[in-house]
């Protein structure tokens, strides 16, 4: 008590400057964490939409509590800036020691039951998001000094905090991860958690309000109030809804910007932007209000208007005929957004009109969904919070229950639109009743406030359902867009809780042309024996009887797989649980795999199926994913997936790899296997010199292209041709490792393919040189 006299109160002005910018870094850091953390437990849990949902989930719930102990400690502490402080650096510590805890813990166990996973994650994740949400509940406490301020005050905090989270976003995804790994990117995340603890302990007297303004009993002027009950329940509405659209969000955008490594951050970064203004503005307009109620459901009635009208005018311009040559180009691109070089003749040089050109064509969809309703999506909270809050002395412990409430609805629309919805009705049907479900503010307005509905409480309501009404039906927007891209009518659209997948047609049904996954064309029929010539070459080294292949792709390895002489079992192991269903239906080739009696067909993650089964072995493992590029792949290629691969082969054993990328890959597999051959896009591994049998590849190659020909375009013969597929060996392990010299392998700490915006600093010694190509050899313009 002595040290609050000893330094003089700043006022109360300076106090909320000084403590936005500490709550800022803290916001920072606290997305850093996020991004990585949830990266982690995906190495071991796996990255099926079960397992990511399941973290994220267990994440915000641990933030919810936290909100809670928070409010309740808040109303009780007498110096809850100290605490604050203590908290942060909390959290630094876990931080520092949490990718050791998350490998220690993963490695135990990896593959376990859904149910696990979930316990799991929330169990490692919550002590630090315990902490994490109590920090908004103290600061609240320590700085609401009078009830007709609250809303400005809690506003200002809670967007300073989401604007610091969405920096977090952006500085994680584009530079942190890129430049130093995931160890590297939560060291700077532990590093701003200490600087804004010590800070906070330090200069805590700095940050009292003077005890006069504290105490000081202002009474609130008459307002018309919600009861405690109506308002718990609209924060989980709001949340409920909020993270409803989120998901949608990710769901469109993941198509349209080809679910790279970028996505997440991106979305977060506007999505956090849009509701730290709108915290910001619309909690300052709280304050002024006279009936604050009525505000609130009005500002809700309007996010799903918003979001209604920013998928309605993403409808017209898919259909507007100007724009369509230029949806055909930039959709049918593998990568986005591209990387900022182009090639001359010289070498790399960085081009800011690719750099500028590149990141708006990314962003444009994103700014079109996400920003405008995120503007109005950021008032609910402190909106609530500024309705709730009756006597300064109660404003912590209301704020934690309110974002408690929130958190909960928030977790239970996350399961809701993943797990029901979007499988259930797609993505156009779940966006009727998540905007329609918005009207249910007005309801409880009415019925809580025992109100008649008056004409002058018409008109939005109006507006949405006519929005609803006029919004696309199931399956037509994603329909529309295939057709632009493929240039062709006829399309095949099966819509899952893992994503879009979908099917074009030459003419009818019975003539597939190309797979598409996620917005990226994965396969294309018949085959032009590229698929197949892999398979060929990486058999004839093994003679395999059991093989697993690791990505159905179109089916059109798996069925030359089945094919081959002496096999009897083929287990394919496929993240996406509707592609065997869907290619089943409509591509013959598929048929044929996976209807063959020696194909065991599995709908689980990779690595954690090999986790889950130690004593699996296989003469062969095939991996066939999708672009080096895309989220997730380094899973499938860090020097830990490989040695897992190489610890489940029989003894001659062989792993054949496909690639798109020709250095880091080819390292990263070369400093495990002691014998690697590179050819045009794959890779052949073993633990035993690899002797390639032409009598084998011969005959194999002689009795597919006379009994499977009709899977097979008029190239394919000769690009099957094993005397084509021996001249076409480009590199041997020794020239592997020389070539990539000074070249770092890929491990699950660094992904640096996935984050190819940032390549490290050390690799870029000027514009020319030669360790930048490797950085930027993907999709080079």
């Amino acid at each position: 008590m002595q040290q609050s006299t000893s330094h003089k109160p700043a006022s109360g002005k300076t106090s909320i400057i000084l403590v936005s910018i500490l709550f800022f870094l803290s916001g920072v850091a606290g997305l850093i964490y996020q991004t990585v953390w949830v990266r982690l437990l995906e190495l071991y849990f796996g990255v099926t939409l079960t397992a990511s949902t399941l973290i994220v989930a267990a994440y915000m719930a641990g933030l919810g509590l936290g909100s809670m102990l928070g409010g309740r400690i808040a109303s009780r502490s007498k110096n809850t800036v100290l605490l604050y402080g203590l908290i942060e650096a909390g959290i630094g510590v876990f931080g520092i020691f949490s990718p050791t805890l998350i490998n220690w813990i993963g490695q135990n166990t990896a593959g376990s039951p859904y149910v696990l996973v979930f316990v799991l994650s929330f169990a490692l994740l919550l002590l630090p998001t315990l902490l994490m949400g109590m920090t908004l509940p103290l600061l609240t406490q320590a700085f609401v000094t009078r009830v007709e301020t609250s809303g400005h005050v809690i506003g200002l905090l809670y967007g300073i905090n989401t604007l610091g989270a969405a920096f977090g976003a952006l500085v994680s995804g584009y530079v942190l991860m890129g430049w130093f790994g995931f160890s590297g990117a939560l060291l700077v995340a532990a590093v701003l958690n200490f600087l804004v603890g010590v800070s906070a302990v330090l200069f805590r007297t700095r940050f009292e309000i003077r005890p006069e303004a504290k105490s000081a009993k202002v009474s609130a002027p008459p307002r018309e109030l919600w009861n405690y009950e109506a308002i718990l329940f609209s924060a989980f509405l709001t949340g409920f809804i909020g993270m409803g659209f989120e998901m949608l969000w990710f769901r469109l955008l993941g198509v349209f910007n080809k679910h790279t490594a970028y996505g997440f951050p991106s979305i977060l970064f506007i999505f956090l932007i849009a509701l730290a203004l709108g915290g910001w503005f619309w909690g300052g307009r709280i304050d002024n209000s006279r009936d604050p109620v009525r505000l609130f459901w009005k500002l809700q009635i309007s996010v799903g208007i918003v979001t209604a009208s920013s998928f309605l005018l993403m409808w017209a311009l898919i259909n507007l005929p100007q724009l369509q040559p230029w949806l055909k180009e930039t959709f049918n691109r593998f990568q986005q957004p591209q990387t900022p070089f182009v090639r001359i003749a010289e070498g790399l040089v960085l081009s800011k009109q690719a750099f500028v050109l590149g990141l708006f064509e990314y962003f444009l969809p994103i700014f079109l969904t996400v920003l405008p309703a995120g503007l109005l999506m950021g008032g609910g909270l402190p909106s609530l919070d500024r309705i709730a809050i009756d006597q300064v002395s109660h404003s912590g412990r209301r704020v934690g229950d309110i974002h408690l409430a929130n958190i909960i609805g928030s977790v239970s629309g996350t399961l809701t639109t993943s797990f029901i919805l979007l499988p259930a009705l797609g993505s156009e049907l779940t966006l009727k009743i998540l905007s329609a479900l918005t009207l249910s503010f007005l309801a409880i307005y009415l019925l809580t406030q025992r109100k008649l509905l008056r004409p002058s409480m018409v008109a939005l309501p109006a507006v949405l359902i006519l929005l609803v009404i006029l919004l696309p039906g199931r399956g037509e927007f994603y329909t529309r867009l295939y057709q632009t891209a493929a240039g062709l009518s006829n399309v095949a659209l099966r819509e899952s809780g893992d994503g879009i997948l979908a099917i074009t047609f030459r003419g009818n049904q019975t003539d597939p042309a190309d797979l598409w996954i996620a917005g990226i064309k994965n396969s294309f029929f018949p085959s032009d024996g590229e698929y197949e010539r892999s398979a060929l070459t990486c058999a004839s080294v093994a003679h395999p009887k059991r093989i697993l292949i690791i990505g159905l792709g179109g089916g059109n390895t798996a069925n030359f797989i089945t094919s081959l002489p002496g096999v009897e079992e083929v287990v394919i192991v496929e993240l996406m649980e509707e592609l065997g269903a869907f290619l089943n239906e409509y591509v013959p080739v598929a048929q044929s795999a996976l209807n063959h009696p020696a194909v065991n067909y599995i709908v689980d993650d990779g690595r954690r199926y090999l986790y889950a089964n130690p004593g699996e072995k296989f003469d062969m493992i095939f991996i066939d994913p999708l672009w080096s590029f895309t989220a997730g792949h380094n899973n499938l290629y860090s020097q830990e997936a490989v040695r897992l691969y190489q610890s489940h082969l029989s003894e001659n054993g062989v792993f054949c790899a496909w690639v798109n990328e020709t250095h880091f890959i080819p390292k990263t597999v070369a400093t495990v296997f002691p014998y690697s051959d590179l050819f045009d896009n794959y890779l052949v591994n073993s633990n035993q010199a690899l002797e390639y049998d032409t009598d084998y590849m011969n005959q194999t190659y002689t009795y597919y292209i006379e009994t499977q020909s009709v899977f097979l375009d008029s190239t394919a013969a000769e690009t099957m041709n094993p005397q084509t597929i021996l001249k076409n060996l480009k590199q041997n392990h020794a020239k592997i490792l020389q070539s990539g010299e000074g070249i770092p392998a890929l491990t699950d700490l660094t992904p640096w393919l996935e984050y190819y915006y940032a390549c490290p600093p050390r690799f870029i010694r000027s514009l020319h040189a030669q360790q930048l190509r490797y950085c930027y050899s993907q999709n080079i313009r």
